[in-house]
């Protein structure tokens, strides 16, 4: 509990710095971007929102570090990517954040195979289990994403996929960056339940697991 609370108090500070930025990045987005990216950058605070409705609407006891890590990657996917437009001015950025959300949605998928699992204790052979959710998971998120930005293109004509750069090129290497992302967290796995050695991934499982599923 201790340490939660010290994840709220971090949590809560990068909140403040992540609104700061959203504004920096909504007045960038305005005088120098699109219609469709200027909506997007509006929308970037909400996704601070996230955390909290999991917490209310699953009622569970909030665990900060994975609050954090879910703000984090709001912060780097949609206040960078798209508020400050870093998927067209850094090399590979959009690759790396759709590899983080492989893992983040790994994560979220072993999350909630615990909370469907009729007994949540923690065993040995729940290792093959977990990790099957994680990756389905992930690649489930992945397809859906792809999904919308294909709608949004009939919207805006913005072209998300950049279909008339790449082809399916850009559609298809984001759908497999997140699934090595999620490999990422299938290595966590294994590595936890096979070794009992809980890397950074396990670790946000864990303090989850601690403070709601633990009996």
């Amino acid at each position: 509990m201790k340490k939660n609370e010290q994840y709220k108090k971090i949590n809560l500070a990068f909140m403040v710095f992540y609104l700061l930025v959203c504004v920096w990045g909504m007045i960038d987005s305005f005088l120098n971007s699109t219609p469709y990216y200027m909506g997007l950058s509006l929308l970037s605070p909400l996704f601070l929102l996230v955390p909290p409705l999991f917490w209310k609407i699953t009622r569970l006891k909030p665990a900060y570090l994975f609050s954090l890590t879910v703000n984090l990657f709001s912060f780097l996917a949609f206040v960078i990517g798209i508020a400050f437009r870093g998927y067209g001015r850094f090399p590979f950025y959009d690759k790396a954040v759709h590899t983080l959300s492989g893992v983040i949605f790994g994560l979220l998928g072993v999350i909630f195979y615990y909370l469907m699992k009729e007994n949540r204790t923690i065993l040995p052979r729940d290792g093959m289990f977990a990790g099957y959710f994680a990756v389905s998971f992930a690649c489930f998120v992945g397809v859906i994403w792809e999904v919308w930005e294909y709608a949004m293109n009939f919207i805006f004509h913005s072209d998300p996929q950049r279909v008339l750069a790449t082809g399916i090129n850009d559609t298809m290497q984001d759908m497999i960056v997140c699934l090595i992302g999620s490999l990422f967290v299938l290595f966590s796995v294994w590595r936890y339940y096979r070794k009992g050695k809980a890397g950074p991934i396990m670790r946000i499982f864990l303090d989850f697991y601690e403070l709601n599923l633990k009996k």
